[in-house]
């Protein structure tokens, strides 16, 4: 893998020490993958909603579904907006039931604070 560009962020060496900890195949890989890091759109929150959003489906699918959530959404993608959607609103932007279920336990686990 080539040499990243992007810098880690402060949490990562923590963050992947946590991750071998916690599981043995991770274990294996991360030292394999050392100068690779994810990068991100944003904040955390936005940034695992955005991936909940594109799971299985093209990414000019995803990029529909994400506009028409923001909109939904009134263009602020954040926890708290999440849990005082309705759960047809974000449905009606496209969602499956699934990942509204996801993304509004991602925003419950940010808005208190466990994320």
């Amino acid at each position: 893998m080539p040499k990243s560009r992007t810098k880690k962020p402060s949490y990562w060496e923590e963050a992947c020490a946590e991750l071998m900890k916690q599981d043995r195949i991770l274990r294996k890989l991360i030292p394999k993958y050392d100068d690779g890091i994810l990068g991100s759109r944003g904040d955390a929150f936005t940034t695992l909603a955005r991936s909940i959003v594109g799971q299985q489906i093209s990414v000019a699918a995803a990029q529909s579904v994400w506009n028409r959530t923001l909109e939904t959404l009134g263009n602020e993608v954040t926890p708290k907006r999440v849990l005082d959607t309705k759960h047809d609103a974000l449905r009606a932007s496209g969602l499956s039931t699934r990942k509204v279920e996801y993304i509004r336990d991602l925003a419950d686990h940010f808005h208190h604070g466990r994320l």
